[in-house]
């Protein structure tokens, strides 16, 4: 089926219909949180006495900004989603989604109990449940207004009046009648920072979308041409193979210079190092997407490009004729001449952000790029004695971890806190501590000159490879054809030639004859001719004299008659002679004709062969030239390791990494680390601007009202001084509310088959950059909204689904986007469009690598790490409640307590995770849970289960062994149905397993509802079975 994409004139639909899916996601309130209190006992309606004692008893009053929210009317969002579903008739799904509960209205109170007019909320949910109605934006807008008006008055004056306050708040309740006990109070340090259910995260920026004329906003909404689509077909045997393209993507020169001082000894695979060679440079587009199935190191190949970046930024910086920027009239940012020196755009464009929907991702990543665990062993001493602000990184530790202040989370307000605080700290060290070092940049400058100049080299081993299998073809396949070609024309002429000389000489032969006859019959005339001639002068002096003539004419009449008879008897004899001399010249040109023609055809012949010899010696030296080619090439046995073979087999191709070695990457890790010294200086050179840069951060309000684009300014210092900042989309908006469109030069998504289509808004338009990562066929996005309402959401704003629908996400938007990328399916479908595949899989061993592949990736993923693990499915079956089987539970605590008598270190909370139990429900895992937590085996941080959830618990995470139970019965086959209908589950649940996989179901039940996912599963494990019977348990007693 082909994806209807948006188009310009319905992009602000997109907008709106996501506006209200965010309007539907207000109000959520956590009701197990510890700092909300229940306000059961408040029946006498003395509510301002009785915050003012809550807010006097808290510990949070000491804070300056402290005070206290009161979420009025707590409902569940299920009647909301209910209420729609009954008024546009939509049935009720199988997705196991937990709508969780709800608020209808939020009213803030300043720590001495005082109103806050500016903080009111009415959310959209309240408004339908209240109203029985889905408003329209103005509807909304126009209601919100009215009800802000109405209590802005009524709580008017009740700051020093305590029955004004208790009745306003009471009229309030009155009118949209409202139980106090269904009503809760929760105290809080900062108003400011905390009061997050205002609003929903993204709908700022979605209204600023729709104001604004941004070219990355408009391709994320409306996709990119179809027809400027490079198809990555690496597959040898596919109809789609594309090898051009990996030869000119893959060229020495379009590799990077600076790489992440990781083990050198491991190269990227073949689709890594594509990937980085696209995003590096090779392709100018700014939005781009990679597709990485469990394994496929996408923060591997993130890490060489950031490496990049920060030597691309250092190569900038050296290029500066004066090294410290200077502010000006135009950036004053306090008082009359502090002002603050402007980024080169050059530098600035090159700074990098990272932004997920998943904390986790966002976290991990920040968290690994300056540990020291992973760096190489030899280029590590390098790397510390750089020293970029080690001790600062460390600072917080019980151990050195860190070996630089490479990466930070930014995101919330204490983030953003800490963030400003490293800043300082580290503007402190350069004035201080810091030795400067104005040789750093020549350094460095050598190092990238040498690291060019073997890149260089490897482009001259790229040409003789290229003249190498060119020598190979001609000598292999042309050359003999040709020569054989050429001997076969010399035979057909010289066949040609003996014919026509055989011809030629025969018709000569038989013209000589004729001539022959000819010459002998005019031998005769010419005899003929001399005896006529005799005659007629002799008849002729048989004349008398002039008397004889004048007296006897009778007689010499006769005479005369006589002569002329002789003399026409002569003519007659010359007549044919002539004719017979005219016959003898034209058989003489005849011979001569035929006799030419010989010498012609024979002239031409020793042409040929002449020809044919001297191209032959031309040949052979040719062929010495090849042989000499081929031979020095082949001399050297570790070069065909390097150069970019097609002619290996798919698997090996994926596993390679041409044109380079192991020196080339130890090269490119002390160019980053020399990189980050040149940052170091450089930052000493600016540290009056770093410091400004905080200043201005801290007083964003100022800049506001003054200059805002001082806020842009500081922002691309603070983001140079910390290379790395990341945040969730949750708080990106809020963090960079004050950033312009533009501003930020990369922005990389991580995770981003999770994160809703509209949670990227922001980053999209403030980014000149944008790369997202992630993987469609894994976890999908958290709904708040089940399908059927996404889809009647999707008519009445008249969006495709790609827009509103579980499916949804940034990764598809942007892939859509990517002019780089794969077709899924061999007839090319638009729908199987994903951006650049990574192919090579290092996580699992066999067979939850052979699941994955099968069920997610039609067979497409290369196996990276060798090994036999163990699977099987237990088949147990019961009822169920609520899609929980007390049979399955009741064997898995078995399993796991058997399993525990073997390995004690199962349940040793100080040991990392052995086992993780997964299931497609909530409810499943909640039971199996608190089950497995009565032989210790369940495991808890800040009260969340951590080894025991959905799929979405362990994203990112893999363990040795996992279970997945399924759950569910015959009389729940729509929910069963609901969670294999899709490979994404148990792609997430098999990749998690680094050895062991196991399934604990009902095989029946699961094989009976015709999902290919499952049939897929079960062929694998049967096929694994017969080959490694020992390592299949499908044992249940």
């Amino acid at each position: 089926m082909i994806r209807r994409r948006g188009t310009i004139d319905n992009t602000n639909s997109i907008l709106d219909a996501w506006i209200m899916v965010e309007h539907l996601s207000e109000g959520e309130i956590n009701l197990k949180d510890r700092d909300i209190l229940l306000l059961d006992d408040l029946t006498d309606k003395k509510y301002k006495k009785y915050f003012q004692t809550l807010m006097e008893s808290s510990e949070k009053k000491k804070y300056k900004n402290s005070g206290l929210v009161l979420y009025l009317d707590i409902f569940k969002f299920a009647e909301v989603v209910e209420f729609l579903r009954e008024k546009y008739g939509v049935a009720k799904t199988q997705s196991d989604i937990n709508y969780g509960n709800k608020f209808s209205i939020a009213l803030y109170f300043d720590k001495n109990i005082n109103f806050i007019s500016d903080n009111i909320f009415f959310t959209c949910s309240g408004y339908m449940r209240y109203l029985q109605d889905v408003p329209s934006k103005s509807d909304f807008q126009e209601f919100e207004e009215k009800f802000k008006e109405k209590t802005i008055k009524r709580f008017e004056g009740s700051e020093d009046n305590q029955e004004k306050f208790d009745n306003a708040l009471d009229a309030l309740l009155n009118e949209y009648n409202i139980d106090i006990k269904n009503c809760i109070v929760q105290t809080l340090s900062n108003i400011e920072t905390e009061a997050t259910n205002l609003h929903s995260f993204f709908i700022e920026d979605l209204n600023k979308a729709k104001e604004i004329d941004n070219t990355n906003l408009k391709r994320y909404l409306t996709g990119g041409n179809i027809k400027d689509r490079i198809n990555l077909d690496s597959k040898n045997d596919s109809p789609n193979y594309n090898q051009s393209v990996f030869e000119k993507i893959l060229e020495p020169q379009n590799y990077p210079l600076g790489r992440f001082p990781s083990k050198t000894e491991f190269a990227l695979s073949f689709m890594q190092q594509v990937a980085v060679n696209l995003t590096i440079g090779y392709d100018n587009s700014n939005m781009r997407s990679v597709n990485g199935p469990p394994g496929t190191g996408k923060t591997t190949l993130l890490k060489d490009i950031f490496a990049e970046l920060v030597v691309k930024q250092a190569h900038d910086i050296c290029l500066l004729t004066s090294k410290y920027i200077k502010g000006s009239k135009d950036t004053i940012y306090y008082g009359e001449n502090a002002s603050i020196g402007v980024l080169t755009d050059k530098i600035a464009e090159n700074n990098i952000v990272v932004a997920s929907s998943n904390n986790g991702a966002v976290q991990n990543i920040v968290n690994e790029l300056p540990l020291k665990e992973g760096i190489d062993d030899n280029i590590l001493p390098e790397l510390e004695k750089a020293d970029y602000f080690k001790d600062i990184a460390n600072a917080d530790m019980k151990e050195e971890r860190f070996w630089g202040t490479f990466s930070l989370e930014g995101g919330k307000a204490e983030n953003m806190t800490n963030i400003l605080d490293k800043v300082e700290c580290i503007f402190n060290y350069l004035k201080e501590e810091y030795k400067s070092d104005s040789e750093i940049y020549n350094k460095f400058k050598k190092q990238y000159e040498y690291v060019s100049d073997l890149r260089s080299d490897a482009l001259n081993l790229q040409k003789k490879y290229v003249d190498y299998k060119n020598a190979k073809q001609n000598i292999d396949d042309n050359t003999s054809e040709k020569e054989k070609a050429e001997r076969a024309k010399i035979e057909t002429e010289k066949l040609e030639y003996e014919k026509a000389v055989e011809k030629n000489r025969a018709d000569i032969d038989e013209v000589a004859g004729k001539l022959g006859s000819i010459r002998a019959q005019r031998v005769d005339l010419a005899n003929s001719i001399s005896n006529q001639k005799m005659l007629v002068e002799l008849k002729r002096s048989q004349k008398g004299g002039f008397l004889d003539r004048l007296f006897n004419s009778n007689k010499n009449k006769a005479v005369e008659d006589e002569v002329n008879a002789l003399l026409s008897r002569l003519q007659k004899l010359l007549d044919e002679d002539e004719t017979l001399r005219k016959t003898e010249i034209e058989l003489q040109n005849r011979s001569n004709r035929l006799k030419r023609d010989i010498d012609a055809y024979k002239h031409r012949l020793d042409e040929d062969i002449s020809k044919y010899e001297s191209l032959k010696q031309q040949r052979e030296k040719q062929k010495a030239k090849y042989n000499s080619i081929i031979e020095a090439f082949e001399s050297d046995k570790g070069v065909f390791d390097r150069v970019l073979d097609f002619e290996k087999d798919y698997d090996s191709l994926q596993m390679s990494n041409p044109w380079f070695d192991e020196k080339y990457r130890i090269e490119q890790s002390k160019l980053f680390v020399s990189a980050l010294q040149v940052r170091k200086e450089f930052l000493y050179e600016n540290r009056k601007n770093l410091k400004a840069a905080v200043n201005i951060w801290k007083n964003q309000k100022n800049s506001v009202e003054k200059n805002k684009n001082l806020i842009n300014i500081a922002w691309n210092w603070i983001n140079l001084c910390i290379p790395v900042i990341s945040s969730t989309f949750a708080s990106f908006s809020r963090m960079l509310k004050n950033i312009d469109e533009n501003v930020l030069g990369h922005t990389f998504v991580d995770e981003a088959g999770q994160a809703l289509p509209q949670a990227a808004v922001g980053a999209v338009f403030r980014s000149k950059n944008i790369m997202v990562v992630g993987d469609p066929f894994q976890i999908k996005p958290v709904l708040t909204l089940d399908e059927g309402i996404l889809a009647l959401l999707s008519k009445i704003y008249n969006v495709s689904e790609i827009y509103l629908s579980e499916s949804a996400c940034v990764q598809t938007l942007v892939d859509a986007v990517s002019k780089y990328g794969f077709y899924t399916s061999k007839d090319m479908d638009e729908s199987s469009w994903i951006g650049i595949p990574l192919w090579v899989h290092r996580r699992c061993q066999y067979p939850m690598f052979t699941i994955s592949n099968a069920i997610s990736y039609n067979n497409l993923m290369v196996q990276g790490k060798e090994g036999y693990g163990k699977t099987g499915w237990y088949d147990i079956s019961g009822k169920a409640a609520n899609k929980y089987v007390e049979e399955q539970g009741d064997f898995l605590v078995k399993k796991i307590k058997s399993m525990i008598e073997k390995d004690p270190k199962i349940i040793d909370k100080n040991e990392s995770d052995t086992v993780y139990i997964i299931s497609p429900f909530k409810n499943v895992a909640y039971k199996l849970g608190i089950k497995l937590n009565e032989i210790g085996f369940t495991r808890k941080e800040k009260g969340k289960v951590t080894n025991i959830g959905t799929i979405h618990t362990f994203q990112g995470k893999e363990a040795p062994i996992v279970f997945m139970v399924l759950g569910a019965d015959t009389n729940s086959k729509g929910a069963a149905t609901w969670a294999v209908n899709e490979a994404n589950m148990m792609n997430v649940a098999a990749t998690r397993a680094k050895k062991e996989f196991y399934i604990i179901g009902d095989r029946k039940l699961y094989s009976g509802l015709g999902s290919d996912v499952i049939a897929k599963v079960n062929n694998v494990i049967r096929e694994y079975g017969n080959e490694h019977p020992e390592l299949v348990d499908e044992i249940t007693d």
